[in-house]
């Protein structure tokens, strides 16, 4: 497909024209912005002159926007904010980033709008990697495309929670991933996966050796951008431990979720945790409270006492230990109506809610 080049740079146009050969990528140019290439375009392409003539025509918001310098100023980073650009690309420092960005748009892949959502426990054994897990085998049965991301090196590896060691595929020590934007087609290839349903789950999990190597915050980023970009349903389990690319990974997210054993100690764990990643975490950030209650606290008493709302509570379901030694979540048909398919609904309904990019 054909992108839009709207330059009044005659020195930056020659610029963006080699790097569209590059490419592969064909350009269409106008003197300013505006329908209907504005609205058909894979990708449109504005230096500072045109972005702000833009703003100026009021033209409607809409993704695949780029605009290009040579080095940004506070009046470009206006004008790029109020047109809605997805990107701003220095060049030649970012060149390779922005001949990514033309394939893509020659290739017809459009950008989508997935979510990316964080879980982590607010206290030791809270069952955070049983939910992230849970989560993503759901939304890929529900006919969603799902990823899985294992941000906890020292989890023992979310394949076996899933149930697909077996499966042929990278880890994160051969995902060899530094910075950049990933193609999420090729990742989804790259990993172990396997169909449920009408959809699919993906599972990039942590290896088991010691010291742990390819996780690193680039990797996560890049990563998570993927799916995103790809309309992915994006699960990223975050260990308490709040190593780089365990912050990378709520930086990322649109909502993330802490689980809170309803117990007094647990309680106190997890206002602890809250408060250390507050302000690490862009989107929106809630509680599951998972029963049972020993002590009988509600789920307002676990709210007030941690300082953030909840968005669903988890009951005990007494086979799911067994259920995870047995083959994993993915085989094991998660009853909808039971008390892990009914938090996890919650869970998805509340990430699907939050705006794309809520940070």
């Amino acid at each position: 497909m054909t992108s839009l080049l709207v330059a009044r740079d005659s020195e930056l146009d020659e610029e963006v024209t080699r790097l569209a050969a590059v490419s592969g990528a064909e350009l269409d140019r106008a003197p300013h912005p505006a329908a209907p290439a504005w609205r058909t375009a894979p990708l449109v392409l504005l230096d500072e002159a045109a972005a702000a003539a833009g703003v100026a025509s009021g033209l409607p918001r809409r993704r695949g926007v780029v605009v290009v310098c040579r080095g940004p100023t506070p009046e470009l980073w206006r004008a790029a904010f109020e047109i809605g650009a997805d990107h701003v690309i220095v060049l030649p420092e970012e060149d390779a980033r922005l001949v990514e960005l033309l394939a893509d748009a020659a290739a017809d892949v459009p950008a989508q709008d997935g979510r990316v959502l964080a879980v982590l426990g607010g206290s030791g054994g809270a069952g955070a990697s049983v939910l992230a897990t849970a989560t993503a085998v759901v939304a890929a049965r529900r006919g969603e495309r799902s990823l899985l991301v294992d941000c906890d090196p020292f989890g023992g590896g979310l394949d076996l929670a899933a149930g697909v060691e077996e499966a042929e595929g990278l880890r994160w020590s051969g995902l060899a991933v530094n910075a950049g934007r990933l193609a999420a087609t090729a990742l989804h290839d790259a990993l172990p996966r396997r169909r449920i349903g009408s959809g699919s789950l993906t599972v990039l999990a942590c290896d088991r050796e010691v010291p742990p190597t390819g996780l690193t915050p680039e990797a996560v980023r890049a990563v998570l951008d993927a799916g995103r970009r790809a309309g992915d349903t994006v699960v990223c389990d975050v260990p308490r431990t709040l190593t780089e690319p365990a912050l990378a990974g709520l930086r990322e997210a649109d909502l993330a979720v802490v689980v809170v054993p309803a117990e007094v100690r647990a309680c106190a764990a997890a206002a602890r945790t809250v408060a250390s990643i507050r302000e690490h975490v862009a989107g929106q950030l809630r509680l599951v409270v998972r029963g049972p209650a020993p002590g009988g606290l509600r789920t307002e008493d676990v709210a007030r006492a941690v300082e953030a709302d909840v968005v669903t509570v988890l009951r005990s379901q007494p086979r799911l230990p067994a259920v995870l030694d047995r083959g994993g979540l993915a085989g094991a048909g998660l009853a909808r109506r039971g008390p892990v398919g009914r938090a996890v609904g919650d869970v998805l309904a509340a990430l699907w809610a939050s705006g794309p990019g809520a940070r």
